[in-house]
């Protein structure tokens, strides 16, 4: 994407599925000020945390601080920004399905 940020527009749809600016600016006020970290050690379900290596949006930091906080929670890093499972999600997919597919394996034998 930092290659090409007409593909970083065209994946977001820039001009038609997110509007103008405005929606983007809405989204930063509503991340001032709050924070999800105190609740992260309740959740209970299997969690994926996906984290791209060149990410200029969320750093890398921000996955590892998750992944130590969430309990049962697996952490994949892989080669690529924040757009990355939009942009290559034949990459990214057998990763998702194999942690779903595991979840269910998991969550099965339980009962």
């Amino acid at each position: 994407m930092r290659k090409d940020p007409a593909l970083a527009r065209d994946l977001l749809h820039a001009t038609t599925r997110l509007g103008r600016a405005r929606g983007y600016y809405y989204q930063l006020i509503a991340s001032i000020g709050w924070t999800s970290l105190l609740l992260l050690p309740r959740l209970r379900p299997p969690t994926l945390i996906l984290a791209g290596d060149d990410d200029p949006i969320i750093p890398q930091v921000n996955a590892r601080i998750m992944h130590g906080l969430i309990p049962r929670s697996q952490l994949h890093v892989y080669h690529g920004g924040h757009l990355e499972l939009a942009a290559d999600a034949e990459r990214l997919a057998p990763v998702v399905e194999a942690f779903l597919d595991a979840s269910l394996t998991t969550e099965g034998s339980q009962k």
